[in-house]
């Protein structure tokens, strides 16, 4: 990823309803930084994340 993380956490968050921002930065931070390193887009996580938690 070209833009620094921060950014992309952000852009992660502007995909999922604000119910789940807590989920970006706590319980599945390291997750999403494990994405990030690994190049997936920020829309995947997103897709990723709602499908885990079931919505």
């Amino acid at each position: 990823m070209s833009k620094p993380f921060s950014q992309y956490l952000e852009a992660v968050e502007s995909r999922l309803p604000s119910t789940h921002h807590r989920f970006v930065r706590g319980d599945l931070y390291l997750t999403v930084l494990d994405w990030y390193t690994d190049g997936v887009e920020p829309h995947e996580a997103a897709m990723r994340i709602r499908n885990a938690i079931g919505e």
